[in-house]
């Protein structure tokens, strides 16, 4: 299930957000990968989240805009291994208006109060400001400062303090964006990086983020590389309208039997808080009858709370295996529309899960055949074959998968 609803509740005013999802979830980045529950790997368990956020916006003419906004929200597995969680979240932002064309500023203050099954709570607490100066209406400098405060119990020092990041945000042509920053954060030097470009066929992204989080939080909200957001950013120039452009790439997706987002770092369950360091880089070329979408990601997590919180997750034996991760990947996926009603695709990955305190290194490949063939304006048929196959330096931990799929899908 994925399901979610935005109200605005009074005119201009008062606005109420709400989603919810039931999804199968790999357990380990280290066990057989799958996206279904046809073969049972053992790997596997139901993930089951819902959030409800009311907020208040209010203007001030030109001087200022605020945000003031609740969030609850829910995470629940199908294994006991990983806590069910509970999050109560209190955010404030106040932004400078129009008024202020050359510097413009801005304050947030977040409150968020985690409570666990295992009785375990915790509250991180963050305030900050930061400036905007405007050198030409193409380039701008801008700073944040502020101190965060967080009581879960770190292996790797207190984690809180104050925190800065200096940076810029150029725009050196419409179709071409560049945000960078770099400072300091209780745990160290921290970077980010935004970049995009856009041609009349192809669209180029670049981006690098370091935070704290949870395997809780990337359920909530799951960083990947959306077939949807590619289509949507190449034809921005020739469907202009935003609406009609969405519902285009929504049908074409489905016409064309393309998944809804390529291979990404496997989102494995952890009670453990992290250090998450990301780089994720990606292109798609559109052409008259082809799609092309390549991607790469290299992800870190460092973490930062002792092993025994996964105890009931790996046991007593591998409690080192998530304490340090990498996770390195290539994707493709290419589409090939050679009649009106027909489509060809294929896609392919490459992802090295490494687990440097237990010398454990794993490789996973996978390949999808695809064709697809449009029946009737309403009906739609697909048959699929994928190959995954997954070579391990740990003995008894190789295995492959083949496997046919066909379907019907209509719409109402």
């Amino acid at each position: 299930m994925n399901a979610g609803a935005n109200a605005e509740l009074v005119d201009d005013l008062f606005f109420l957000d709400g989603k919810a999802s039931i999804s199968q979830q790999n357990i380990s980045s280290f066990g057989p990968q799958t996206t279904d529950n046809v073969n049972i790997t053992g790997n596997l368990s139901e993930t089951r989240t819902y959030s409800i956020s009311p907020y208040l916006r209010q203007r001030f003419d030109g001087f200022a805009s605020s945000e003031l906004r609740y969030t609850h929200d829910s995470v629940e597995t199908g294994t006991g291994g990983l806590f069910a969680s509970q999050s109560d979240r209190i955010l404030f932002g106040l932004n400078s208006g129009t008024a202020f064309k050359t510097l413009g500023w801005g304050l947030k203050y977040n409150n968020q109060k985690l409570n666990y099954s295992n009785a375990n709570t915790v509250e991180m607490e963050t305030i900050s400001g930061n400036l905007r100066y405007l050198i030409s209406p193409k380039f701008s400098l801008t700073a944040t400062g502020g101190y965060e405060k967080n009581n879960y119990l770190s292996i790797r020092g207190k984690p809180e303090g104050s925190f800065w990041t200096a940076g810029f945000s150029w725009a050196p042509a419409e179709r071409t964006k560049i945000i960078a920053s770099a400072g300091k954060r209780f745990f160290g030097s921290t970077y980010s990086l935004t970049a995009n470009h856009r041609t009349r066929k192809t669209a180029w992204s670049l981006g690098y983020s370091e935070d704290i989080t949870t395997t809780r939080d990337q359920f909530l909200i799951p960083v990947t590389i959306d077939t949807a957001d590619f289509l949507n950013q190449l034809w921005v120039a020739s469907i202009p309208d935003p609406v009609m452009r969405q519902q285009i790439v929504a049908a074409f997706i489905l016409d064309s039997g393309l998944p809804a987002s390529l291979s990404e770092p496997v989102n494995y369950f952890t009670n453990r808080f992290f250090l998450q360091k990301r780089l994720q880089g990606s292109v798609a070329l559109n052409g008259t009858k082809n799609t092309l979408v390549f991607s790469m990601f290299n992800m870190s997590r460092e973490a930062q709370t002792s092993q025994e919180m996964d105890s009931a997750l790996l046991g007593t034996n591998i409690l080192a295996l998530n304490d340090n991760t990498r996770q390195t990947g290539v994707n493709a996926l290419w589409n090939w529309r050679f009649s009106p009603r027909t489509s060809a695709n294929m896609s392919a990955g490459y992802t090295r899960t490494s687990s440097p305190a237990t010398d454990r290194k794993d490789d996973f490949k996978s390949i999808r055949l695809g064709l697809t063939r449009k029946f009737q304006p309403k009906l739609n048929g697909s048959l699929d074959f994928r190959h995954n196959r997954r070579d391990s330096n740990q003995s008894g931990s190789d295995y492959s998968e083949n496997a046919i799929t066909a379907s019907l899908f209509m719409k109402f």
